[in-house]
């Protein structure tokens, strides 16, 4: 008889352990259309911290047999810290493993086209679902890791720098990690013209601001060199730059031609009111346009204007710029 009973309390205790924890724990799997619950497991989380925190989140029944397999399991003491989206259903193994691997970082492809500026970059990120604020892109915050970001005005941003180009980045490192992978590609793909610049004491941010205003301005790589040459011409003989691009800049109007009431603009980012370049790059230019405003064309043009196809059409004078217009709009 009481062989029959302990064997009878075997069996009972010996099903509890199998319903507790060896079912939980190795047997039982989550349905394809199981709910995702979003957990975040916190720095320093411990292996009863976490089995408390699963069993709140009603990932699991009992904390204290997650416990129990945690003493079998070592892979489940092995906890990373982060954002996860854990299956419900899912075994203890399942859980242990998800966490001890880390969580699962998003990848994106971000692509910025050349002469986009800081606002758009910034659009974009939004898009993404990324909190960014103006400070964000203060260069300031990057001059330690790339050198030619130091001796800028004071509160510069990165506006110019950011180069152009599709960046594969982890989600959860935006908007730093875009900016440090489009700086890193500043850096190498504009040495050789920076080492012409240093050689010819040309400013960095000076050229860079004129880049900024050809890739705003060019509609065709051909034209570049030739549109560069006219604004270095007029910076030269101490003309006004007189540019569109430089005005929509601060008025976002994105208009191709500005009236007589725009003109009247007192922002320094107006170049028909102002000489020399603007105060900062209005954009961020491709290779083509820096390299275009590092080595411009010897031209004597000081006069362009394009056609509605991006055509351009230069002029030595003012003579020959009214004749360009007449063919081109009739006026």
């Amino acid at each position: 008889m009481k062989k029959l009973l302990f064997l009878t309390l075997l069996i009972i205790s010996f099903l509890f352990f199998v319903r507790e924890l060896i079912i939980p724990a190795w047997i039982i799997v989550s349905p394809p259309d199981a709910k995702s619950i979003a957990v975040t497991i916190p720095e320093g989380s411990t292996l009863a911290t976490t089995a408390v925190l699963l069993e709140q989140s009603h990932l699991i029944k009992s904390s204290f047999w997650y416990r129990v397999y945690g003493r079998i399991n070592k892979n489940a003491t092995k906890i990373k810290a982060g954002e996860y989206g854990l299956k419900e259903g899912s075994n203890f193994s399942s859980f242990a493993r998800i966490l001890a691997r880390g969580p699962v970082r998003e990848e994106l492809n971000i692509t910025i086209p050349e002469g986009w500026t800081i606002f758009d970059i910034q659009n974009r990120l939004e898009e993404l679902g990324v909190d960014i604020a103006p400070s964000d892109f203060y260069a300031e915050r990057f001059a330690d890791e790339f050198p030619f970001l130091k001796d800028l005005p004071a509160k510069a941003t990165l506006e110019g720098f950011l180069f152009p180009d599709t960046y594969r980045v982890w989600a959860d490192d935006l908007p730093d990690g875009l900016f440090r992978k489009q700086l890193g590609e500043f850096s190498i793909r504009t040495v050789e013209l920076r080492a012409d610049l240093n050689r010819d004491h040309r400013d960095l941010y000076d050229v860079l601001t004129l880049a900024s205003i050809v890739e705003k301005e060019a509609k065709h790589d051909e034209d570049r060199p030739k549109i560069a040459s006219v604004f270095q011409n007029r910076l030269d003989a101490g003309m006004r730059l007189q540019s569109d691009a430089t005005l929509n800049y601060v008025t976002r109007s994105g208009k191709e031609r500005l009236n007589a009431k725009d003109l009247e603009n007192t922002s320094l980012y107006n170049s028909y009111q102002y000489v020399g370049v603007p105060p900062t790059p209005i954009s961020n230019p491709g290779l083509a346009s820096f390299e275009s405003a590092v080595h411009s064309a010897k031209t004597n043009y000081f006069f362009f204007l394009t056609d509605s196809n991006g055509k351009a059409y230069f002029g030595r004078n003012l003579e020959e710029h009214s004749a360009n217009r007449y063919r081109v709009f009739g006026q």
